[in-house]
């Protein structure tokens, strides 16, 4: 889990919604906290970079070189072996975070638990909440079925309040036709090459989505942005994404005023199966990649908080 402690958090009181005051009572949740060390630094930063110098946090020592800062030398070591050593730290910097929350038609269901729609946007004002808490800048796109919402990085409370008003906003469905919403809204590919000209490097990226439409240029996004951010990629999924009913049974799905009556055979199911296993796959690859973290959540299965299978049915 990539977003703080595990005690549990308040259920939202509908599987398909969630509101403004739900997602703003988040902040009052104990926050993933750092170090008290990492506590005490605010505008420069939580996070350590790779790069030694000057900076609060010790690192490691080597032999004196011509032109070292005295007031560096350390003399305990130095008392004991004889020979002058300097100390080496690490340097704190600011790392804005960055999230991406897919709030688009496909995120728009469960069979089970609560909507993906509401997971992710659930998520997403949580790491809100921790950002803040922690001093870094925050800012975020959300993917809704006809638009993109860009917030710039940002430590602004009036910001956030806005970020947590479009979460709650882009969970309800719009009342377009469905088959509209579907034409008309953006593709992940296109976001995210949106966001390679936009984040800087050394920001955390968090990605809250079904990646119902990953393909091959969504990848190659993601590669680039590996090797500029560090990539947090949350998979949202409902279990009957994975597999079809069994065959010989037909189940009957409502939604957008339309009905769809699922009855597969064998082969279908296993045509299904793999495309899902394919999608999995392609994001557990990219796992592989440096400063890459991977989660897959599943609606009635999940780390924000305890579900009731009563909530199902």
């Amino acid at each position: 889990m990539f977003l703080g402690e595990a005690s549990p958090r308040p259920v939202p009181s509908a599987r398909h919604l969630i509101s403004v005051d739900e997602l703003i009572s988040l902040r009052f949740w104990p926050p993933a906290r750092q170090n008290s060390r990492e506590r005490m630094a605010i505008r420069e930063g939580h996070h350590l970079s790779h790069i030694r110098g000057r900076g609060m946090e010790y690192d490691d020592v080597r032999e004196y070189q011509p032109g070292d800062d005295i007031r560096h030398l350390d003399w305990r070591l130095m008392a004991r072996t004889g020979e002058a050593h300097t100390k080496l730290y690490r340097e704190e910097r600011e790392r804005p975070v960055f999230l991406l929350c897919d709030l688009r038609h496909s995120m728009q269901f469960a069979t089970r638990g609560h909507f993906k729609s509401v997971l992710a946007a659930y998520a997403s004002a949580m790491a809100l909440w921790t950002t803040l808490a922690n001093g870094d800048r925050v800012g975020g796109m959300l993917l809704s079925e006809q638009q993109e919402q860009l917030f710039k990085p940002s430590n602004s409370r009036q910001q956030l309040m806005q970020m947590v008003t479009a979460l709650s906003q882009g969970v309800q469905p719009s009342e377009q036709h469905h088959s509209e919403q579907h034409h008309s809204e953006p593709s992940l590919a296109q976001s995210l090459a949106r966001l390679e000209s936009i984040l800087s490097s050394g920001s955390i990226l968090y990605i809250f989505s079904d990646f119902h439409d990953v393909d091959s240029e969504t990848e190659l996004h993601l590669m680039r942005l590996a090797q500029r951010c560090e990539l947090k990629l949350v998979l949202i999924s409902d279990p009957l994404e994975q597999q079809l009913p069994s065959s010989g049974k037909s189940y009957r799905f409502s939604g957008y005023g339309r009905e769809l009556l699922i009855s597969a055979n064998q082969a279908q199911q296993l045509k299904y199966r793999g495309q899902f296993q394919q999608r999995l796959q392609l994001l557990q690859n990219l796992h592989n990649l440096r400063g890459v973290e991977f989660a897959h959540w599943k609606t009635d299965q999940h780390p924000l908080f305890q579900f009731n299978p009563q909530e199902s049915n």
